[in-house]
């Protein structure tokens, strides 16, 4: 990515790391919409866990194992990524591009990596598939109060070529976000959730809470996990996992995948962090569906610590908005790239010549501070 000119720095920045991006939109973009994306749940705890859970965690490199090619391919659901990544789903990309998802998703295409497209994306979800030419898009969405309205996304989704429904769990009501409502957050007259109708309902805490129809029902159970089962022959993932109790009905549901997320400490603010947690997880699902997990990963060495520590891909949120914001399509396949490169100068100088081989040595290639 060339040299980004940055106000707030006075000068040129060319982006060496994910947080670079974080600056670079933060100057680019206005405040309350950087506060948007940037903000989590209360005191923002669980934000901070995130980071400094996979900051404690130690690697101790092994020695003399050829890593002159690491092999990081990503092969789930029968399908087959160049890496370990992907994108997790984030709502409205046109805050901070007017080609919003459609750069997402064409930068995903370029990078050969899923992307999971919000039911909350600001372009519509036939728009997205179609413009962007990316034909291996998964799309996430909520099991909402009107269950024919969540019908009716999937079936939407399923027309127009997803291949993949990403259920959000963890999320009966809205997360409280302090910073939201102090800076009075709502969405531009020119950004609207584009696969539903326009409401003028304002809620300053969580604007896609204001969106006609995306009510949540904090009644759902297991059983409206099966109802989903029963209304798509798409694979079902389900994304917000942070208890190993709830990997046996996920398993006895047969879904397809787990993904251990907390949302990015967007939700219940103190929860664990996802880092924590995911190799107990990772023991309960014993290698019988794929795992994957997000929220808070920046570096190449925290995606080799989530790897050994079981999970078949990692998935990163806010680091693709800040590259949309500060360089469109560009941005984000140069922001991912520099990822994908400290995680293969990661996997070399840490011993690791696959991630089997990781997974494998875990136990001596990591510990905790």
């Amino acid at each position: 990515m060339e040299c980004c000119e940055s106000e707030s720095s006075g000068g040129c920045i060319t982006p060496v790391v994910l947080e670079d991006y974080r600056t670079l939109a933060r100057a680019s973009i206005p405040s309350e919409v950087f506060t948007y994306i940037d903000s989590g749940a209360g005191d923002e705890i669980t934000s901070q866990a995130n980071r400094r859970d996979l900051d404690s965690l130690a690697v101790l490199p092994l020695c003399l194992r050829d890593v002159s090619e690491p092999k990081l391919a990503m092969d789930v659901l029968g399908w087959s990524f160049r890496f370990p990544i992907g994108f997790s789903p984030t709502a409205f990309h046109r805050l901070v591009h007017p080609e919003g998802e459609v750069a997402t998703a064409r930068a995903a295409k370029t990078l050969d990596i899923p992307m999971i497209v919000s039911v909350m994306s600001s372009i519509a979800l036939e728009e997205v598939a179609e413009r962007s030419g990316n034909d291996n898009l998964w799309m996430q969405t909520y099991i909402f109060r009107n269950r024919q309205l969540t019908r009716q996304l999937v079936e939407r989704a399923e027309r127009a070529g997803f291949k993949a429904i990403v259920v959000s769990l963890g999320c009966p009501v809205p997360g409280k976000r302090d910073r939201n409502i102090r800076v009075g957050f709502r969405l531009p007259d020119e950004v609207t959730a584009a696969n539903f109708e326009r409401s003028d309902r304002i809620d300053f805490n969580n604007p896609i809470h204001s969106v006609a129809g995306a009510e949540l029902d904090p009644s759902l159970t297991w059983r409206d996990i099966a109802w989903l089962r029963g209304v798509t022959a798409l694979p079902i993932i389900a994304k917000g996992l942070m208890s190993p109790l709830d990997v046996a009905p996920a398993l006895e549901l047969q879904l397809s995948a787990i993904m251990v997320s907390n949302h990015g400490g967007r939700q219940l603010d103190t929860t664990a962090s996802t880092i924590s947690i995911l190799p107990e997880i990772a023991e309960a699902v014993a290698g019988r569906i794929p795992l994957f997990v997000d929220s808070g990963f920046r570096r190449g060495t925290d995606v080799l610590k989530a790897l050994a520590l079981g999970a078949d891909g990692v998935f990163l949120g806010r680091p693709v908005m800040w590259a949309l914001a500060a360089g469109g399509e560009p941005g984000v396949v140069a922001a991912a790239n520099l990822l994908l490169e400290e995680l293969r100068v990661a996997m070399q100088l840490a011993g690791c010549p696959g991630i089997a081989q990781a997974r494998r040595d875990a136990p001596y290639l990591l510990r905790r501070g």
